[in-house]
């Protein structure tokens, strides 16, 4: 692996210090990254923002576990929040009419949705919203089925509302490819069962379902009275050309029990403007009780900055997006190159969405807790823990790559020197 001063790949980029001085001074060696993309190659100084991702770094650690990027967001979005500042009024924000359209008109220039505005509103985060989910369509004690190894939060939240989680763990082929249970789904309805979380595209493994899967799901769901409750707030980082299906638009069935949640916020880096989503809803009696529900617990008012982002994020011009897959795409290629040259014991399973890489380490052989420590203490690089994403997850990590090669790769050279056996 080619490497060069940090500091002076920092200076060449124009950039500052990436996180507390600490950390800083523990990066010494990386290369710059791609001369294409300057504006993804610098890197940022991101202490004094209160950000979670760095607040758990300690001792010179490499924080890649919660999925926030370590970019700039889109320079237009950017843009258009200071010139809503500019105007020195907050005052209280309705939705306004092109919210819905613009929506509408990115669901079928980005993934061939051809949704009707009039099914899309306004959503006050997605985790948030999918937890008003649970309290519009299930009672305490109903049970919810997920897909693990999943995103934690689905059962988090449906446990802390009173409500049981039920798994149905993916069929994972033990080399990297997965697919859905439909045989042990079918075991899992019964009377108390009533709704089904799906992760469109998946998290943490990176999946883009394809439109027969998600059709299947939909007619089973109906099939049992259950309601589709799908995340879909990676969906625009769909790579390597492939393209997002949203699950309502799969069929005629899908648009009758299935609802839509997502937003830009993962796409163009905007995790900490709390709010910034949508919901779509096809079906008009669920669509009514739901925003509904909203309006009952005042979460349906947006916030300005939550408006002019969208409007700002989700409009034709979409090069800076672009831009950003492509270099996630060679950040990827990076971790696939390391990982097959050297014999770690890991292997990286590719993402087809998202800047969130699935790494397999069960061939380490280590127990839960020894191998975050190889990572945490000995790497000091901080992955997710994929034990905690629920059955199928334990001897993985989550590794975000959505930073700066020069980064990257020295959180790789990190990994190296730990675990070269």
């Amino acid at each position: 692996m080619r490497r060069r001063s940090f500091i002076k790949g920092m200076a060449a980029a124009g950039a500052s210090a990436l996180v507390p001085s600490g950390i800083t001074a523990a990066l010494s060696s990386c290369s710059t990254g791609s001369k294409e993309s300057p504006g993804f190659d610098e890197v940022i100084d991101r202490s004094g923002t209160w950000s979670i991702k760095y607040s758990r770094a300690t001792d010179g650690e490499i924080p890649m576990w919660i999925a926030d990027m370590d970019f700039r967001t889109d320079p237009i979005v950017s843009e258009a929040l200071r010139r809503r500042l500019d105007r020195d009024v907050m005052g209280y924000t309705r939705t306004p009419p092109e919210f819905p359209e613009t929506v509408a008109e990115w669901e079928k220039n980005q993934h061939g949705y051809d949704v009707d505005p009039e099914y899309v509103g306004y959503a006050p985060g997605v985790i948030t919203s999918i937890n008003q989910a649970y309290l519009t369509f299930t009672e305490p004690g109903d049970k919810i089925i997920v897909q693990p190894p999943v995103y934690d939060h689905f059962k988090l939240y449906i446990e802390r509302l009173g409500r049981v989680a039920v798994d149905n763990p993916l069929i994972h082929d033990g080399n990297g490819h997965y697919r859905m249970d439909f045989e042990g789904l079918e075991r899992l309805f019964d009377e108390r069962t009533k709704a089904l979380v799906l992760c469109n595209p998946q998290n943490p493994v990176g999946i883009l379902w394809d439109k027969e899967t998600l059709a299947t799901l939909a007619e089973i769901c109906e099939r049992h009275g259950v309601v589709v409750i799908s995340d879909e707030i990676h969906g625009d980082l769909a790579l390597y050309g492939k393209t997002h299906t949203p699950f309502c638009g799969v069929s005629e069935t899908a648009a009758r029990v299935g609802m839509i949640f997502a937003g830009p916020t993962k796409a163009f880096n905007l995790a900490g403007l709390a709010g910034t989503a949508f919901c779509i809803i096809p079906d008009k009696e669920k669509r009514e009780k739901y925003l509904g529900t909203l309006r009952n617990a005042k979460l349906d008012e947006p916030s300005v900055m939550t408006i002019e982002a969208v409007l700002a994020a989700y409009r034709k011009d979409t090069t800076w997006l672009e831009r950003l897959k492509k270099y996630l795409e060679g950040n990827i290629s990076l971790v696939e190159k390391f990982f097959s040259s050297n014999d770690l014991g890991i292997k990286a399973i590719r993402p087809q969405a998202s800047f969130l890489v699935w790494l397999d380490c069960r061939e380490v052989g280590l127990p839960r807790e020894e191998l975050m420590d190889k990572f945490r203490k000995e790497a000091k690089v901080i992955p997710s823990d994929g034990s905690s994403y629920g059955p199928g997850g334990e001897g993985f990590v989550r590794l975000n790559i959505g930073c700066p090669a020069s980064v990257l790769e020295e959180a790789l050279s990190r990994i190296q020197k730990a675990f070269t056996r």
